[in-house]
């Protein structure tokens, strides 16, 4: 019984040594000071203005989707639902591609409007501008490369 009595004596005594034993406080930071940020949104990217890699580049991934998507579609990988988000989601791409200042700019912009209408085969004003943004950027010292998947015998 005595044992009993210097054990729950003992524990407001452990009680008010382990409220010590608390993590310490942090230090206060120094806040800068900042500007408020404006409403207006900010791009997700800087457009290298002028560079006309860059923008045969975007081209090169767009039609590299939408060339494998056909594909995947034609032989049964993916389905209609499928192929037609791909889809929307390309001309959503293509319509607020992000353009710069270089020789490429003027067809890429061409190609921006027409995929307004659609991105497929059926869409003449899109093909005659894919065409010439190929031309352009072979002009411009760049290419347009569009990769095959394993699969399709790249």
């Amino acid at each position: 019984m005595m044992r009993m009595i210097m054990a729950v004596a003992a524990i407001p005594t452990l009680l008010v040594a382990l409220a010590g034993c608390s993590a310490p406080e942090p230090e206060p930071t120094a806040t800068a000071s900042r500007e408020p940020e404006s409403s207006a949104t900010a791009p997700l990217m800087d457009v290298p203005s002028g560079d006309a890699n860059w923008e045969c580049g975007h081209v090169s991934a767009l039609l590299g989707i939408q060339s494998r998507s056909e594909w995947e579609l034609e032989n049964g990988v993916i389905d209609q639902a499928v192929f037609d988000a791909r889809a929307a989601g390309l001309v959503d791409a293509w319509t607020q591609l992000p353009q710069g200042q270089s020789d490429v700019s003027p067809a890429l912009q061409e190609a921006s409007v027409a995929a307004s209408d659609g991105i497929g085969r059926d869409n003449t004003a899109f093909a005659r501008a894919i065409d010439m943004l190929g031309s352009t950027c072979d002009g411009a010292g760049s290419v347009v490369i569009i990769g095959a998947l394993p699969e399709m015998g790249g």
